[in-house]
């Protein structure tokens, strides 16, 4: 039928209502997250029982810890294989994250006050 009406394939799809062919459920790209974690003996740990960890870390000595000292205790305490990147998700789940810290310049920069320029380059 396409190439009785002279239309190209990818014309004809693109063209199509979305619900017709696209009907399930919305795809996001990326592996999909596993829900667990391993120890350094590999046993599994789940994701719920690192967030009670965390959590445990955040109401006694590290209360002012970031992601990436969170990192470093659930590895040596709990001897956990984890990434620095799925602890920072869990803390993002859990809103746990405190804020960027914002850097101040150490030279501000000055500005030409009162002063007339009349060419490029002159100040």
């Amino acid at each position: 039928m396409l190439r009785v009406l002279e239309v190209e394939r990818s014309t004809y799809y693109a063209h199509l209502p979305k619900s017709s062919h696209q009907q399930g459920a919305i795809h996001r790209k990326g592996r999909p997250v596993p829900g667990l974690s391993y120890t350094q003996a590999g046993k599994p740990v789940s994701d719920e029982q690192i967030q009670e960890w965390i959590m445990e870390f955040l109401s006694g000595e590290g209360s002012v810890y970031g992601y990436r000292k969170l990192t470093v205790l659930l590895r040596r305490r709990h001897e956990l294989v984890i990434n620095k990147k799925k602890v920072y998700r869990l803390c993002k789940h859990l809103e746990v994250l405190r804020p960027q810290r914002q850097l101040k310049l150490k030279h501000p920069r000055r500005f030409a006050n009162n002063r007339v320029l009349t060419t490029s380059n002159e100040l």
